[in-house]
């Protein structure tokens, strides 16, 4: 007895060895998101959806590769009643847990082979609450009066579709969006097919899952050109096309800007979607945020009006969007702390060197009093959407300018996005482009500006 006794409990040792080892994609910020043993290419969402009755039915297909051999594997899913798991075509044994849907083959699955899965599933999707963000501030699928939009970063896509969901799994996407009239339904990419109440999304380029976004609502359009004749459409909530048309006059000029110093535009489309404001009542995060959801970012209405945010989310589509973090608490602060900084090119641009050196000298004065230095390099997961990434980045670009001179400064932030494209990057990455490109080591730049205990003095 205690010898069996022992074997059953070395065995389901072994098995509880297994599950952890395959949850989780080895990023110590949110250490068990995502999952290690495959990798998924592409998901075809269908989404139904109607705003009246908070009413979402979901069939969701990955086709993913076996990166191991696979006798059990498992997607980050939460909420909802599914009706049907299919592998390669075939119903599919499978278990819940709160934030788990675990796949359990009848035949593993051999290393390097590709499959599909597919997730049929219905509910009512709800906010979800982020490590990343303050208590109380919530996000996921948020719901207002007539409409709604799923906001996810940095870990919540699959609060309203089954996913790999970390950042280091990116895949292409096709979005079917089915809703009644007289709401419509919107996606990242550009709309192939639209028809009475049901539209059809293609996105091409690789993108990170919680840069998906669906939104529902009534809404109309205001159309612009980029450069080389790009398709930008605005989605815009009925009668504000005087409130935020004249603001968004900045995108394609902004977008030649950036495109003529660190590369073409990525993706195949741009656009906004601004969100009407009985989203305020519903939801803090996005009465006065916006997020950079791929191709397609998304503005509270607080914010749409301002060119500064405009341009902060536009810029993410290189730095944060085609270009995308390995690890949340590592690589943050070159995420948001370009986008920053590109809110000083854009005073830069605009208003002249002088106003941008007023800008820098104000953040670095407030910043950099003993006890105030925001360090940026490794934050914890609550501090990834702090001051520290933001301003502590944006000022370490600055400094990286200073030290390099402009004409290698953005040589190297090209370069980087050239090498990455599409792709996951660190810090590493940068040190070796910035190295590269000024013909000098600089690990100790990087190591101090992100690493020191006090503020750095910036480069003259």
């Amino acid at each position: 007895m205690r010898s069996r006794a022992g074997s059953i409990g070395f065995l389901c040792l072994l098995a509880a060895i297994s599950a952890a080892q395959e949850d989780g994609i080895g990023d110590p910020t949110f250490p068990t998101l995502g999952n290690r043993g495959y990798l998924a290419s592409h998901y075809g969402l269908k989404i139904n959806y109607n705003p009246s009755t908070n009413l979402l039915k979901g069939d969701v297909t990955m086709e993913a590769v076996a990166k191991t051999e696979l006798s059990t594997f498992s997607l980050d899913f939460s909420g909802f009643t599914i009706s049907a798991v299919k592998l390669n075509g075939a119903a599919v044994p499978y278990e819940r847990t709160p934030s788990k849907l675990r796949i359990k083959p009848t035949t593993a699955i051999a290393k390097d082979a590709k499959f599909s899965l597919e997730t049929v599933y219905s509910g009512n999707p709800q906010v979800a609450q982020s490590a990343a963000l303050p208590t109380g501030m919530t996000s996921g699928w948020i719901t207002y009066a007539g409409g709604a939009v799923a906001v996810c970063e940095p870990d919540l896509a699959h609060t309203w579709f089954p996913c790999n969901d970390h950042p280091r799994n990116k895949a292409t996407f096709d979005i079917d969006v089915t809703t009644p009239s007289p709401y419509i339904g919107i996606a990242n990419g550009i709309a192939t097919t639209v028809s009475s109440g049901k539209s059809h999304f293609v996105l091409d380029k690789p993108s990170m899952t919680c840069m998906a976004v669906v939104a529902f609502g009534k809404y109309g359009t205001f159309k612009q050109v980029g450069p080389n004749n790009l398709p930008i459409t605005n989605y815009l909530p009925p009668g504000t096309e005087t409130q935020y048309i004249q603001p968004l006059q900045i995108t394609p000029k902004f977008m030649q800007y950036l495109s003529d110093r660190i590369g073409s535009y990525p993706f195949s489309s741009y656009g906004t979607i601004i969100l009407p404001k009985e989203v305020e009542k519903a939801n803090t995060l996005m009465a006065g945020s916006a997020i950079e959801t791929t191709s397609i970012p998304v503005f509270g209405p607080e914010g749409s009006s301002s060119p500064e945010v405009l341009c902060h989310e536009l810029t993410h589509q290189w730095i944060g969007d085609c270009v995308s973090i390995t690890n949340w608490g590592d690589d943050i602060w070159w995420v948001e702390g370009f986008a920053q900084y590109s809110e000083w090119l854009l005073t830069e641009l605009t208003d002249g060197k002088e106003a941008y050196i007023k800008k820098v000298k104000s953040a670095y004065d407030q910043f950099s009093a003993p006890g105030h230095w925001l360090k940026p390099g490794h934050l914890a997961t609550q501090d990834v959407f702090g001051q520290q990434s933001y301003i502590g980045g944006a000022l370490t670009f600055h400094a990286l300018r200073r030290t390099l001179g402009d004409a290698k400064f953005f040589q190297t932030v090209k370069e980087f996005i050239a090498k990455n494209r599409y792709g996951n990057a660190s810090v590493k990455d940068w040190i070796e482009v910035a190295s590269k490109v000024s013909g000098q080591d600089m690990t100790s730049f990087f190591d101090e500006w992100l690493n020191s205990s006090t503020a750095p003095k910036l480069p003259g």
